[in-house]
């Protein structure tokens, strides 16, 4: 404390005085320069406007005195009252139209040649008339305006010239300078002693300030600084007081920020833990999936994981809320998840077990998908709690399918609601096929302005262009479409998705027949590929509204020769089959579709020989991923009344009847296959008709 008492000190009062003095001559200054500037270019101004006027009235008067025979007699009275005294004027000249000077000041120069002076410009004003044949121009030292002397009939005569001297101007500027700087030390003078006088008086409570200040650095925060004092100084006493006491709460105060810091920090940890940190590749597939939280620690989740069989899971949940607490409920998702995942192989029951475990508080819930993919035959089984709608792109056609399901939210609705409402879909994912899920953060990401949101069809276009590409590049591409939609602004929500690509493979070329005949076993997926690869197909959603294009596809199949009683057979017996798998296999949900193809017998026989036959033209393949039926026929009679007015329940028994042959073989590779044959040669022994 002695060191800093020998410390020299500068006081304030010298500074504050300093400070005001400059302060004070610099706005002075700048005022003056203002003034200054603003004088200068009023007085050039109004110099332009009186040269002009000048040599205009000089014009007017001179304009008879050109007619007469001497007008020298009678412009050089008129020039010498006008120049008499006037030390600005450089010169007041009138020429003819030969430039001879007809009247000057100096009767000596009459009858001379006038000359422009030299180095003059143009001046950019308006003062001038350009249009009346006045000008005004200017070098460094003189202003020089002309104007034309005009007959009374309009023809010119001649030209009035006057020229002031600049100097004129800055004599004038001079003078209020130098009064200018009288005035300003006058007040400097002033203003620096009655500032000695006011800062002497108010700084005096500073002492006891300092004092109070020296005690708070030392670390004593109780004792106060008293000063009875009205001004700021008053205030800032009172405002040590309260810093002091604020201090020793944020002591206290900031031990516990840290350990919240801490767990922060620590719950980042166990987020990112719980995330996958690249691309998962199990037998025919890819999986890959990005996160981006818009807090610091976010309430999404996804995750890919091995089962047994070979099968792969993958999990993608949005917790209500951000921040540490979805980061909480995020990890006992994820524990939960992987302590049931080995004991449950139905996705929905999971979904149920999860909301059973987690001690949801009211007003939290979450969205989540859960999915099983099974590699050997591309199937994927699936469940969703009010999760996103599932996009399916498919390659083989380059469009898209978006599978919506009716389960609420984990934690919703209580009382047991997620399971009566959550079940199991199913997807069959052809080679090269993508399925992609996300949280709502994606969809619903808005633009730089606020307005639109990103939407499923911007999704849908990021995934078609990089389909062909793998998982990562679906991923990277969807990111990247976002990070151009939203711009620099901070995620809304937490944006997730998980991509799950199955790899393209190419179609297995048959095998040869076995020696010694020509029997082979009937291959139900080795038939669907061939179909997709030569045949003609067609692809509908699970709505029997949509069915009525089947009349014009039979129509375009080519290879198939029908007269009109066997078209509709055909149509009949197709529709009976996509009706049953809309109704039945899908359960009526229009968001998932079936393919229907056409393969003419040239083809199919690499297939389907010997006693499967092909039909005399080709086969119809059917295929779904819907559920699974009893292919067994009931016998029918139609010449019973009963039967013809249930109409239902007979789908099959009239496929059978109209086609030759009928095969059904569900949960294969591809999914569930039908396959049926018509020959047109064949001749029906009863009418089958469209119940």
């Amino acid at each position: 404390m002695t060191e800093k008492k020998r410390k020299t000190v500068i006081g304030i009062r010298w500074i504050v005085t300093g400070a005001a003095v400059c302060l004070t001559a610099l706005a002075v200054a700048a005022v003056g320069a203002v003034a200054e500037r603003n004088a200068r270019e009023a007085l050039n101004t109004e110099l332009q406007r009186r040269v002009v006027l000048e040599a205009r009235n000089l014009a007017l008067t001179s304009s008879r005195a050109l007619l007469s025979d001497f007008p020298e007699l009678t412009l050089a009275p008129i020039l010498n009252q006008m120049t008499e005294g006037r030390d600005e004027l450089e010169f007041a000249v009138v020429a003819d139209l030969n430039h001879v000077i007809r009247g000057h000041a100096d009767a000596r120069r009459i009858g001379e040649e006038f000359t422009r002076p030299p180095a003059v410009t143009e001046v950019n004003s308006d003062v001038a008339d350009p249009r009346r044949g006045e000008t005004l121009q200017e070098n460094a030292s003189i202003l020089v305006a002309s104007s034309p002397v005009l007959h009374p009939n309009g023809d010119k005569l001649g030209e009035a010239w006057v020229a002031i001297d600049r100097g004129y101007v800055r004599q004038l500027i001079s003078e209020a300078r130098r009064k200018q700087a009288i005035v300003v030390l006058v007040v400097l003078a002033v203003g620096v002693l009655f500032v000695l006088l006011i800062l002497s008086a108010i700084l005096r409570p500073i002492g006891t300030l300092r004092a109070g200040l020296e005690r708070i650095g030392s670390g004593d925060f109780t004792t106060h600084v008293k000063l009875h004092d009205r001004t700021e100084f008053g205030l800032l006493a009172d405002t040590i007081n309260e810093m002091a006491d604020a201090i020793r709460d944020a002591q206290s105060e900031r031990l516990e920020k840290d350990r919240l810091v801490r767990e922060v920090e620590l719950a980042r940890e166990i987020q990112s833990s719980l995330l996958p940190h690249e691309s998962i590749r199990a037998e025919g597939v890819t999986v890959d999936g990005a996160h981006r939280a818009a807090a610091e620690v976010g309430g999404d989740l996804w995750d890919v994981f091995p089962l047994g069989d070979g099968r792969v899971g993958v999990a993608i949940a949005d917790v209500s809320g951000k921040g540490l607490g979805g980061c909480l409920v995020t990890s006992m998702v994820s524990a939960l998840l992987r302590a049931f995942r080995n004991d449950e192989r139905s996705p929905a029951r999971l979904l149920v077990r999860l909301e059973e475990s987690l001690p949801l508080r009211a007003g939290t819930f979450i969205t989540m998908f859960y999915g099983i993919y099974d590699p050997k035959n591309g199937s994927l089984v699936f469940a969703s709690a009010g999760h996103s709608p599932v996009l399916v792109h498919r390659a083989a056609t380059g469009k898209a399918e978006w599978y919506k399901t009716k389960g609420i939210p984990i934690g919703a609705v209580r009382g047991g609601a997620l399971a009566k409402t959550v079940r199991d879909e199913r997807i069959v994912l052809d080679p090269g096929d993508v399925l992609v899920q996300y949280t709502d953060g994606v969809n619903e990401a808005f633009d730089t302005g606020g307005r639109d949101q990103f939407g499923f069809a911007r999704l849908q276009d990021a995934v078609k262009a990089s389909a062909a590409k793998g998982a990562a590049a679906i991923v990277n591409k969807i990111r990247e479409d976002l990070r151009a939609w939203v711009g620099d602004q901070p995620p809304f929500d937490d944006e997730t998705l998980v991509v799950l690509c199955r790899d393209a493979a190419a179609v297995t070329p048959p095998p040869a027949p076995a020696a010694g005949g020509t029997e082979r076993r009937f291959d139900p997926v080795r038939m669907v590929r061939e179909a997709r690869k030569r045949g003609h197909g067609i692809r509908f959603h699970a709505d029997l509204d949509e069915l009525h294009r089947l009349e014009d596809w039979v129509t375009r199949c080519e290879g198939l020769t029908l007269d009109s009683h066997q078209a509709t057979l055909v149509q009949t017996a197709l529709y009976e089959l996509c009706a049953n798998v809309a109704e039945h296999g899908y359960e009526g949900n229009p968001s998932r579709t079936f393919e229907l193809w056409w393969l003419e017998c040239a083809h199919a026989a690499r297939v389907v020989q010997g006693d499967a036959g092909c039909g005399a033209q080709g086969v119809f393949v059917l295929v779904d991923d819907g559920h699974s039926y009893d292919a067994k026929v009931p016998s029918v009679n139609f010449e019973e009344a009963s039967v013809r007015r249930r109409g239902r329940g007979i789908g099959l028994t009239i496929v059978h009847r109209a086609m030759e042959h009928v095969s059904y073989h569900p949960q294969t590779e591809e999914g569930n296959v039908t396959i049926v044959t018509f020959d047109p040669k064949r001749q029906r022994a009863e009418e089958v008709s469209h119940g």
